[in-house]
């Protein structure tokens, strides 16, 4: 079977990380949403001729997961990305009798502590600018202590679609055929929803390849 594996980002204001691409929806960008979409797939045969899919209501918590993630949204977000496969072509088996879809679609989310620490010692790095005026030499530092650390909590949140048709009793795995990852979703109540709603239009906008024609 030809496989071929690829991947997509598209940065969402301030992301610190690896780019695999440059994001060309300029008309999903938002001052808002600090963050990254991470989109992989695998653009075979199986993903082009799967049509059907169960999306369970439920988000699990990822192991490792560093601090309590509220489940409140979860039918929200999962309701969102089915409304998006079906806004591409494929069709929900839930309901059937006897379902047996092509994939399944599970979704999970993360959370970590991001840590870091701010060092005076700037200079060395910029070195002179004509802005510092001619005082300013290697000797001067940030107006701040010689170092502080920082903390915040930060969220993703994960979709994979797993190819049912070809599970490997082998080896115990079933093949992955598309996955999308949404960081910077957990911030506060009031607005995780939005921007894993904002996150998942955006990973589906770069995922164009799902489209059933």
């Amino acid at each position: 079977m030809s496989r071929i594996l690829r991947g997509y980002v598209c940065a969402l204001g301030a992301v610190a990380g690896v780019s695999l691409g440059s994001c060309r929806s300029g008309n999903l960008l938002s001052p808002d949403f600090s963050g990254a979409v991470v989109t992989v797939v695998d653009s075979g045969p199986a993903l082009e001729s799967a049509r059907t899919f169960v999306l369970p209501d439920t988000i699990v918590d990822v192991s490792r997961t560093q601090q309590p993630i509220t489940h409140a949204a979860d039918a929200e977000i999962t309701a969102t990305i089915r409304q998006r496969l079906l806004a591409f072509g494929w069709r929900d088996v839930a309901a059937d009798s006897a379902p047996r879809p092509d994939v399944i679609v599970l979704v999970g989310a993360a959370t970590r502590i991001q840590t870091g620490v701010v060092y005076s010692d700037w200079f060395a790095s910029w070195g002179y600018l004509p802005y510092w005026g001619p005082a300013v030499d290697a000797s001067w530092v940030w107006g701040a202590p010689v170092a502080y650390e920082y903390a915040f909590p930060a969220g993703t949140l994960l979709i994979t679609m797993l190819d049912l048709r070809h599970e490997r009793v082998d080896t115990k795995t079933i093949p992955l055929l598309w996955t999308a990852a949404i960081d910077g979703v957990l911030t506060t109540a009031a607005n995780t929803l939005a921007r894993a709603t904002f996150g998942i239009d955006q990973a589906f906008a770069q995922s164009n390849y799902l489209r059933i024609e």
